[in-house]
């Protein structure tokens, strides 16, 4: 069982506070767990969050909230190689999520290949530089369709970036229980079809429920497309949340490994 999603964002960079993770991942019987940040946690990845920041004022104290505890890179490789030097009963990767931004597709390449990260998980928090999960308010006034259809084509060019080993919570465009009026079967296949041909897995977020969909999940087993498994924890306690549960109903021969 792997736990391939887990963020550490509201502890220090030290030994003392990664191994809280690590402890409650051996509770879990976890073999591997991916501990990571987000991208705008990072100053240098700040710039790709420029047309996000000037879209609106909520967004830009949003993005300004987070500037002041953001850590660089150089720091985050320092944690990394503290623990991994150490000798623990799971195996300890470290990666990072990053918000997709197609128009820093470039930056985001070459922010992401610098060896640090065992993992880049790739996830549609914002389309066009909009931020529709946040509160559902947002989209008063907006076309439901419309924002469907650019969502799924923004999940297909992260796929197709070449930058990403997972694809997280793909369907969290389902966030605010907001639906287009149109079936989503070949939306999903079509993604589906693309996350194979790409080399991409797809991940079963266990933060709210077991992963995607019934629907879409039927259609990523039909086309063989590779699952990992994620709890997206925030905190010590919640590593390995449903893992067992998830990881039960992925046939083992589509487990991301």
């Amino acid at each position: 069982m792997r736990d391939l999603h887990i963020h550490i964002e509201r502890g220090d960079y030290t030994a003392e506070w990664i191994e809280k993770f690590i402890n409650k991942a051996e509770a879990m019987q976890l073999e591997e767990i991916c501990l990571l940040e987000h991208s705008v946690r990072f100053k240098d990845f700040h710039p790709c969050f420029k047309e996000a920041r000037e879209y609106s004022l909520y967004q830009k104290r949003w993005v300004e909230e987070k500037v002041p505890r953001a850590h660089n890179l150089d720091e985050y490789r320092r944690l990394a190689a503290m623990i991994k030097s150490k000798d623990y009963p799971v195996k300890v990767s470290f990666g990072i999520e990053v918000c997709w931004f197609e128009q820093h597709a470039d930056e985001i390449a070459r922010l992401t290949d610098d060896g640090v990260f065992d993992y880049v998980l790739g996830s549609v928090h914002w389309i066009d530089n909009w931020t529709f999960n946040q509160r559902k308010y947002q989209w008063l006034g907006r076309d439901v369709n419309e924002i469907y259809r650019r969502y799924f084509e923004m999940e297909n060019t992260l796929v197709e970036s070449g930058i990403f080993d997972i694809i997280a919570h793909p369907d969290l465009i389902t966030c605010h229980s907001l639906y287009p009026d149109y079936d989503l079967a070949d939306t999903y296949r079509n993604l589906c079809e693309n996350v194979k041909k790409n080399g991409v897995a797809l991940e079963m977020n266990t933060s709210k429920g077991l992963g995607v969909n019934g629907e879409f999940f039927n259609i990523a087993k039909e086309v063989g497309v590779t699952f990992s498994t994620g709890s997206d924890a925030h905190r010590p306690e919640d590593v390995g949340r449903k893992i067992r549960e998830v990881t039960d109903l992925v046939p083992t021969e589509l487990l991301y490994r």
